[in-house]
């Protein structure tokens, strides 16, 4: 009885979801957080060889630095749309698993580059393949999951990201001590190889589990009834400008420039990400469990705006400076809480979903492509102000752009135009005949789940 408490806390009340969750959240879902966790390394792997070595060894100047990120997301955003429509077409298992081994031979390859500008066209061409892993991530979570399910999944999904940017800190960290100048290498060029190594049996894992789409029925490991069940019971910008300080190495820059060491730049940033996963979890349990995300997606941008005010004001004491970047770490949240919105809000319409789930983080790196470039360029360091000011400025932005969105699905959702009707509340009802029901659970394929378009308003 305890065993299956606890299969109800986490999978509900409903026999036939319980047994397709429980599945999903052990293959899907570990997947594709396997992969983001990955994705974390990666990225991260880039900053902190920067600072360890790669600027000196490979002639980085002026804004080359800035120019390798831009051209990485100018491919990225560029490529989203296009990936997550392919998603529509072609098995996502094949678009996953391609992405992700031509990804890590990219990646290892980077250990061999001499020269700045051929880690600027490297990366341009990993963004291209890198372009599917979160929209198209965001995309397939939304297409297994209910609106009362996928906020916390999205939230453990946004986490192994979270988690794998502060790994890359602590591997490079420990590379400094343990490999550098093993077997003639530097301990930079380490990480890329460590990296690409570990992205082959997540790949290969995918190829095993990932499921595809509910209407594909390919997943092996579902039975027919949990194949048809699951095929049948589904009916931003701002915020990337604001998190902005929180990348392109701002924070190690003004360590560097108040004296800690190389090592203490990897470690004491990686406390940004740990904020990060405390307020992406908090937040999406709390939006999951309201069934709604407006109020929570408030007191994210009213967070932005304290800790960028703090910076603005440029306080002499390090640790406010410590506390201001700690607490903007909790605003990477909308990474789960927004891209679960805007699956709520399109839940109605698969492709629209798919072209949505692209062109909104499209949209975000059509700006934050160029925005570092501006606000953050490498010359600027260690002292980025007009940067803070802009994320301030953007950070006050989030909340009329929030209440609009938020007026606009409550009027859209009671007309039953858009969305995903909440759980049943009688799902977690006792049946009226307990005799029909011995276990004490309902199992209920009646019950309406998505809202249906009208065809007139």
């Amino acid at each position: 009885m305890a065993l299956q408490r606890i299969a109800i806390w986490l999978w509900g009340t409903n026999a036939q979801d319980r047994a397709l969750l429980a599945k999903l959240d052990v293959t899907l879902l570990p997947y594709f957080s396997l992969i983001w966790f990955l994705f974390g390394i990666t990225r991260a792997s880039y900053s902190s060889a920067y600072i360890s070595g790669m600027k000196e060894a490979l002639g980085f100047e002026g804004k080359q630095y800035n120019y390798m990120n831009t051209a990485y997301l100018v491919v990225y955003a560029v490529c989203q749309i296009p990936g997550t429509s392919l998603l529509t077409i072609l098995r996502p298992k094949y678009v996953f698993v391609t992405a992700n081994v031509t990804w890590s031979v990219l990646t290892l390859i980077t250990y061999k580059m001499t020269h700045a500008w051929q880690v600027i066209v490297l990366n341009a061409i990993e963004g291209g393949f890198s372009a599917i892993a979160y929209v198209g991530a965001q995309f397939i979570l939304g297409s297994w999951y209910r609106k009362s399910e996928l906020g916390v999944r999205a939230a453990v999904f946004c986490v192994f990201g979270q988690l794998g940017t502060m790994s890359g800190g602590w591997i490079q960290a420990g590379l400094l001590q343990t490999l550098s100048g093993k077997s003639g290498l530097p301990a930079w060029k380490w990480i890329f190889i460590i990296v690409s190594v570990m992205t082959i049996p997540v790949a290969a894992f995918g190829w095993v589990f990932i499921p595809d789409l509910p209407a594909h029925r390919a997943a092996w490991y579902l039975t027919d009834e949990q194949k048809e069940h699951a095929a049948t019971r589904l009916g931003p910008l701002l915020y990337s400008l604001c998190v902005q300080m929180l990348q392109n190495n701002v924070m190690a820059y003004w360590m560097a420039s108040r004296g800690y060491s190389t090592i203490q730049q990897n470690n004491y940033p990686t406390g940004i990400y740990a904020t990060a996963i405390l307020g992406t979890v908090i937040y999406a349990v709390i939006s999951d469990k309201v069934q709604s995300r407006w109020e929570v997606s408030i007191a994210i941008g009213l967070t932005f705006i304290i800790g960028s005010a703090i910076l603005v004001a440029g306080p002499a004491n390090d640790a406010v400076y410590f506390f201001a970047f700690y607490l903007m770490g909790t605003t990477f949240a909308p990474q789960a809480v927004w891209y679960s919105w805007m699956a709520d809000v399109t839940s109605h319409d698969f492709q629209l979903r798919a072209i949505t789930t692209g062109f909104m983080n499209s949209f975000d790196f059509a700006f934050v492509s160029w925005w570092p470039l501006i606000f953050y360029p490498a010359t600027d360091a260690p002292h980025f102000r007009k940067g803070y000011i802009a994320s301030l400025v953007t950070g006050a932005l989030t909340l009329p752009f929030i209440g609009i969105i938020a007026y606009l699905e409550k009027r859209d959702t009671a007309r039953g135009i858009i969305g995903r009707l909440p759980t049943n509340d009688f799902l977690d009802q006792e049946p009226e005949n307990a005799a029909d029901d011995p276990a004490g659970l309902v199992d209920d394929e009646s019950a309406p789940i998505n809202v249906q378009p009208k065809t007139s308003v």
